[in-house]
């Protein structure tokens, strides 16, 4: 998206500000296409009485929307973000699923104007494939990434699946974050990936083993380490509502990433869609293949936080994981994630029922 190269400065004024600090108060954000520490005569004002002032959302986690996926060949990336803006999201990483090299390539290709992109497979478990194809899941491949690093921004990596444990801090040093997901790694291995350099867990508490009290495995390792961010799929579908709540008040909002891993229906109807070359059936709002297993969701980051507050996070909380914690995450948070000055102007306004009234990217206002 292009900008302007002149920007007006704006008031929000009279709104519920959620500050650097992520607390609440009454008050005015002012800001041009970065956030200003205070306000100035004659600037446009925006009454924002009656509604909450926030940090734009930030999926790190998102597949596609609106019919197409990051594995598109079709996939209209500016379509694509201007879908997410208008729902509240200002920065999102495309997300690929399990694909030959010569595929990723092109979608890399084809989402050139994105921040970065996010592997989600191939060097995955073939135990634990979720929504991705079998026979195209491999080894972790060092050379292909480091080919790709300077657009790959983190990768999914089942550490337990032939040599992907001792060629993990090879990948860590190249500067691609390692997340932790579909596997089937114990609670020892999954302690080595995270002392190798792994950061994150993928899409907790799916696909991959449960938490159990003799058998803790990757989950139990990651809540046993410190540092570790753990994503959820605050949809309700994915993970029982409780968990959600249960995740934040075990670690918190500084290490929980709320995504959406939202695929190619979002944004439309239920019916037939693919992923990847998989068959995705779409019913009340539910993506799932034909022998039943999920597919990725079709709600929308700003749906996950409205949904993660009706599960009991508070809001404040809520949007941390989705801003501020997320930019954390992939190393982004000096420039997104919070309303501090000097951060980009990527600003959500919220009414008290948690609907869109308006958005902000690096100062342009878009809805």
């Amino acid at each position: 998206m292009q900008q302007n190269e002149r920007y007006d400065l704006m008031i929000l004024k009279n709104g519920t500000i959620l500050g650097a600090d992520f607390t609440f108060s009454q008050g005015n954000l002012c800001f041009n296409d970065k956030i200003q520490p205070s306000t100035v005569n004659d600037d446009t004002e925006l009454d924002c009485r009656d509604a909450y002032v926030l940090p734009g959302l930030i999926d790190i986690h998102t597949h596609g929307a609106l019919g197409f996926e990051a594995n598109d060949k079709k996939v209209d990336y500016d379509a694509w973000q201007q879908f997410l803006l208008k729902n509240g999201v200002t920065t999102f990483i495309p997300t690929t699923v399990t694909d030959t090299k010569e595929n990723i390539l092109y979608a890399l290709d084809k989402l050139k104007d994105a921040v970065a992109i996010n592997m989600e497979g191939p060097y995955i478990s073939d135990k634990k494939p979720g929504a991705h194809a079998l026979e195209k899941i491999c080894e972790l491949d060092v050379d292909f990434l480091n080919s790709v690093k300077d657009r790959v921004i983190m990768t999914t990596v089942a550490p337990e699946a032939g040599n992907n444990l001792s060629k993990l801090a090879d990948v860590v040093k190249m500067g691609i974050r390692v997340s932790v997901g579909h596997s089937m790694a114990d609670y020892q291995t999954a302690l080595k990936a995270y002392a190798a350099g792994a950061t994150q867990v993928t899409h907790t508490f799916n696909c991959c083993p449960p938490l159990e009290h003799r058998e803790p495995g990757l989950i139990g390792a990651a809540f046993d380490t410190d540092g570790i961010f753990c994503e959820v799929i605050s949809d309700g579908v994915h993970v029982h509502p409780s968990i959600v709540r249960m995740l934040y008040r075990l670690l918190g909002a500084d290490r929980v990433v709320l995504i959406s891993d939202a695929i190619s229906p979002t944004g439309l109807s239920d019916g037939e869609y693919t992923l990847a070359g998989l068959h995705v059936f779409v019913k009340n709002a539910e993506a799932r293949l034909a022998d039943g297993r999920l597919a990725g969701s079709t709600v929308t980051l700003t749906e996950a936080v409205r949904r993660a507050v009706k599960f009991g996070v508070p809001l404040e909380d809520a949007v941390k994981m989705a801003s501020l914690t997320p930019a954390r995450a992939i190393g982004k948070e000096d420039t997104i994630g919070s309303l501090e000055a000097g951060k980009d102007a990527d600003v959500l306004v919220l009414n008290k029922d948690l609907s869109v009234r308006h958005v902000f990217y690096k100062g342009k206002q878009i809805v």
